[in-house]
């Protein structure tokens, strides 16, 4: 029985591996061989014959139609508008489009040394001919604008928006290349009207456009970055003010029970863990449930008749025609929290709170209502019903409205939030 040597054995092994790795350039590599081949053999040539000029211009027309790909195929919005439906007559040509588009962005360093080697015997052949040779000089200025223009939306596209140098630096790269990009226009030949000078002075200036789009987009999105991070952290904020407020408040009533040596006081602790539970892991998302936000009330209410000793009239209707809608979390615990703090506990008897709370057509409709002493005069807005303010214009800007009014010892509140 023959057997193959180690080492041939291993060099087999190690070729198909390669082969199986890379089985998706084989046919951009057999491209470029036989590209190379047509060159090679057309710098051979020393005639310039109607055939090798005609060959020249389809060659020419030819990179032309391949960069237009090139550049469409790095569109998204473009190979999205192709995306195949089964229900379409024409999703075998639209998936057919795509796969294509997606061929052409994989393998564009491949296609751009075949159309670099074209570029070199359209030049070899036809630089007497100063149409076809400025088409030319133009094509190899636009694949050098296709890549540049690439290379920067990778390299930016890659980084977070930073104001720090070393994010920005790429636009100083940039700059200095477009400055040298001028210097070398004014060096080159300039015997022809659209030659080389013009068409690298005309690079230059597309270059320096293209520049200072993408630096003001880029600093446009830097801004809208900034400020969305600086409102989550005011959000942030306003959230932690509110969570401590409530616990000092429950915490008082637990001490006050506990004092009392009062029955009660066990229920009362499992109700404040089960409510600050939620209050530290839903409190910190950015939407809940409303129908969780209903229950955490109903909670809170239920804690605080624990708390008096005297009968309060509470009422609490809701409706909820959507059960999937949200909101953000803790909103409208501080006028709840606000009725109790101005209203029940300042009254010894018929005190109430009447709360409504509707949800229909995407839009949030909360009334609450409650009657307070009129001796206790309100010289200033508190901090829970400034928060409460300041959260509705960050998270529901031109979408919510708040009105509260006091009349003769009852004080109203009406919150309409249109809901995402």
């Amino acid at each position: 029985m023959l057997t193959t040597a180690p080492w041939l054995s291993h060099i087999r092994t190690a070729l198909f591996k390669i082969l199986r790795q890379s089985k998706t350039y084989i046919i951009p590599i057999i491209f470029i061989i036989l590209q190379i081949s047509v060159v090679a053999v057309a710098l051979l040539t020393t005639t310039y014959s109607q055939a090798t000029i005609s060959l020249a211009t389809t060659l020419l027309i030819t990179n032309y139609i391949v960069l237009l790909v090139l550049i469409l195929s790095h569109q998204k919005f473009l190979k999205d508008s192709f995306q195949p439906q089964p229900s379409n007559n024409n999703h075998k040509l639209k998936r057919l489009t795509k796969l294509s588009l997606n061929w052409f962005k994989k393998h564009h360093v491949s296609i751009t040394i075949m159309l670099v080697c074209n570029t070199l015997f359209i030049f070899q052949k036809t630089h007497n001919i100063a149409l076809i040779y400025n088409l030319t000089i133009a094509f190899s200025y636009g694949l050098v604008l296709f890549h540049v223009v690439l290379f920067i939306k990778n390299i930016v596209g890659s980084t977070q928006y930073s104001p720090d140098f070393k994010s920005q630096r790429i636009y100083l790269i940039y700059a200095g290349f477009i400055a040298l990009s001028f210097f070398l226009s004014t060096t080159v030949d300039n015997s022809n009207a659209y030659g080389t000078e013009f068409q690298l002075t005309l690079l230059s200036w597309l270059m320096l456009l293209h520049l200072f789009i993408h630096w003001a987009t880029s600093q446009w999105k830097l801004i809208r970055q900034l400020q969305n991070e600086r409102a989550h952290a005011q959000l942030q904020h306003l959230k932690s003010q509110v969570n401590p407020h409530f616990l000092f408040n429950t915490l008082n009533n637990l001490y006050g029970l506990a004092l009392e040596k009062s029955d009660q006081t066990p229920a009362l602790i499992l109700k404040l863990s089960a409510m600050l539970r939620y209050t530290i892991y839903q409190g910190k998302n950015e939407q809940v449930l409303i129908n969780d936000e209903i229950n955490y009330l109903n909670d809170f209410i239920e804690l605080q008749q624990i708390r008096f000793h005297h009968p309060v009239n509470i009422t609490f209707n809701c409706k909820n025609d959507d059960s999937s809608s949200t909101i953000s979390p803790l909103l409208l615990l501080i006028l709840v929290e606000n009725s109790y703090k101005h209203g029940v506990e300042k009254l010894t008897k018929d005190a109430y709170v009447h709360i409504s709370l509707k949800v229909t057509n995407n839009q949030l409709i909360f009334d609450i209502k409650n009657n307070f002493e009129l001796d206790e005069k309100h010289t200033e807005v508190g901090i829970g019903l400034q928060n409460l303010s300041k959260r509705l214009a960050l998270i529901y800007p031109n979408r919510h409205q708040l009105d509260m009014t006091s009349h003769r010892g009852v004080y109203s509140a009406s919150l309409v939030i249109t809901l995402n």
